[in-house]
């Protein structure tokens, strides 16, 4: 039995529209030193060159640590985001594009008891000032509607969801690796970019509906060829790898999923797909996050 060519198109239309979305945004953050609100030359570059797209519309939030008083953490937070406009508006762009520039004072996770480098009096990352670049869609969805497509039922689970078809219960398989191809992170950094949110949920879903599932989270750097770590610049430290892995590890400790079921590592730049990396394709499969599992 088929279905109806309506059913179809509805499916279809949802997941095309959330694929393009997630690759229609580019989110910046951009750190600061203690107590200063100027926006230094390197991620000037950044932002001239996120402005080189089709920018519709841009939101700027920022954010201090957790020094100083509260009624000074927000003016701080105010100015730095002001700054921050004020140099985008610098660049011709229009100010009607800026639709969000906003001071939040304390990062909602900052506190003494959060820091993790002893050499910063507070904590760098979140000091920090976050400026999303949304750009204008491509209108691809209206001629794949138009097709006439139509498809045998017992195959509608496989197109509907493909997003969760890589972590099943057939390839969960103790003593086996599975590489999350589509974890990307802001580059030098922990932070996930929009883009991994599906592939993190995919596995949260994995934990969640297996709750006997044990897994040891593996970072992977690219772009070096001494085997070692690379240099992370939120927490100025050389354990970029061992501090992605954190960051997955702490995503789904966020989501409830019991910390005794999972560790992390990092391995550097020792265990490369692609030894001599030719173009941004091989840097990107280096530039991963792979999964371990222990018991099931």
């Amino acid at each position: 039995m088929k279905i109806t060519r309506l059913a179809f198109i509805v499916l279809l239309t949802f997941f095309l529209i959330g694929f393009t979305f997630a690759q229609s945004s580019d989110t910046l953050l951009i750190y600061y030193s203690i107590d200063s609100i100027g926006v230094e030359w390197e991620f000037q570059n950044d932002i001239r060159n996120y402005l080189k797209k089709d920018v519709q519309e841009i939101k700027i939030n920022s954010y201090t640590d957790f020094l100083g008083t509260f009624a000074h953490n927000q003016q701080l937070s105010q100015k730095r985001a002001n700054l921050v406009k004020k140099y985008i508006l610098s660049q011709d762009v229009p100010a009607s594009a800026i639709t969000e520039c906003k001071g939040n004072g304390v990062h909602q996770f900052s506190s003494y008891e959060n820091r993790r480098n002893p050499d910063d009096r507070g904590i760098l990352q979140h000091r920090v000032s976050k400026v999303v670049f949304i750009y204008k869609e491509e209108p691809e969805v209206k001629e794949i509607v138009e097709e006439e497509i139509v498809v045998e039922e017992d195959t509608v689970e496989e197109v509907v969801i493909p997003i969760f078809a890589n972590l099943t219960e057939e390839n969960l398989i103790v003593g086996e690796n599975i590489v999350l191809e589509n974890i990307i992170f802001e580059g030098g950094t922990p932070y996930f970019k929009p883009e991994s949110e599906n592939a993190l949920r995919q596995l949260y879903l994995a934990m969640k509906n297996n709750p006997t599932l044990v897994i040891e989270i593996q970072g992977h750097i690219c772009c070096q060829d001494d085997g070692l770590d690379g240099w992370d610049r939120v927490n100025q430290n050389n354990f970029l790898s061992v501090n992605r892995a954190e960051a997955v590890y702490d995503y789904l400790i966020k989501y409830g999923i019991e910390a005794e079921r999972m560790s992390y590592v990092g391995f550097g730049s020792s265990n490369k797909l692609y030894p001599e990396e030719r173009n941004a394709f091989e840097e990107n499969h280096n530039r991963r996050v792979e999964i371990l599992i222990i018991e099931k």
